[in-house]
């Protein structure tokens, strides 16, 4: 979706370099342009990618192009009805305008940036300090959050910058040689928030208290104090046949991390796969989640039927293991979302 009549006409470079490459690679994809709300229906797309990327636009000051009562009503609906959105870079404040949450992002960045020559990571292993050696104090091994298995990291390579793994987005490679980042963060400082929810730390408070999921953070954030790619799971679960007969809410990823930096102004950025593999691997799993919420077996006994859990991303777990965090039940044609704590 863009703020353009068409991607040829696009001036922003880095939003061009986003939606050239969309274009470039998805050749059923649908253009959405301003004023096209038409266009923003489940029946014809499974997911749509928001991506804005300005120099100088200010906190909050979104294109009016997204932010008019028409476009945020037809993406209200689209969610509403099952459809995903991914939103990257500043795109990640339309979160709080589609109500989705009801705070704002607190770390926000739009400057020119300058020149580095360090790697700019994303670090899916969330809680590293409770098994580093340096940490002489009390530890927590179930407070580590290992998500680089999720499929948004599926084929993304991987560095030795840190103790821990991290994925690579935008660095030359070559600590001798520089190139241009603009910094432009558009995320959640998780320290900055108060919860009504309970939690083990400001992840897990987060978490269950907007039904998200952090899985991805600065590539050198051992702790819990930011959310850089969180995955917003529909707001409400069904919880008979009935209710999954009818559209659920769709799946939301916001990535408002300034390592996914679609052209930088001057150098070679080493890590260009990694950024399109991440983008392409998280469009493709929001496209597949459409349909996941419906249930099967109506007619049957379900005190006869296994339990079966899942985490909140689909993954099935074990139940005589489980670490806190919010999970779903499944017997038959019954689910229920609970938490461990």
């Amino acid at each position: 979706m863009i703020a353009y009549p068409d991607v040829e006409s696009i001036d922003n470079f880095q939003e061009y370099a986003a939606a050239k490459w969309f274009t470039d690679n998805y050749t059923d994809g649908v253009v959405i342009a301003p004023g096209e709300t038409s266009k923003i229906n489940n029946a014809e797309t499974g997911v749509i990618w928001i991506h804005i990327d300005r120099v100088d636009a200010g906190k909050g000051n979104l294109p009016a192009a997204f932010t008019d009562e028409a476009t945020l009503s037809a993406l209200r609906s689209f969610v509403e009805n099952g459809g995903c959105l991914y939103l990257s870079k500043q795109a990640t404040q339309l979160l709080a305008k589609l109500g989705r949450t009801d705070i704002d992002v607190n770390i926000y960045g739009d400057g020119n940036g300058g020149e580095g020559f360090d790697n700019w990571n994303v670090n899916a292993y969330l809680g590293y300090w409770q098994e580093n050696p340096d940490n002489q104090g009390d530890k927590f091994p179930e407070q580590i959050y290992d998500h680089t298995g999720h499929a948004i990291y599926k084929d993304v390579t991987t560095n030795e910058d840190f103790a821990w793994p991290t994925f690579p987005m935008l660095g030359t490679g070559d600590p001798t040689t520089s190139l241009w980042r603009e910094d432009h963060n558009c995320m959640w400082d998780l320290n900055a928030y108060t919860y009504t929810a309970e939690g083990a730390n400001t992840v897990e408070k987060f978490e269950n208290q907007y039904n998200a999921s952090v899985i991805g953070t600065w590539g050198h954030v051992q702790d819990y104090a930011v959310a850089g790619i969180v995955e917003f799971f529909p707001a409400t679960v069904a919880e008979t046949a009935a209710e999954a007969d009818q559209a659920q809410p769709g799946t939301i990823i916001a990535n408002g991390l300034a390592a996914c930096e679609w052209s930088p102004r001057t150098g070679v950025n080493a890590y260009d796969a990694n950024l399109r593999k991440l983008t392409s691997n998280t469009l493709d799993y929001l496209n597949n989640k459409r349909g996941q919420n419906t249930l099967v077996d109506m007619n049957v006994d379900n005190s006869q039927l296994p339990v079966r859990l899942f985490t909140l991303d689909g993954t099935e777990v074990d139940g005589s293991n489980l670490v806190p965090g919010i999970y779903i039940s499944r017997q038959g044609d019954k689910t229920r979302k609970f938490i461990v704590k």
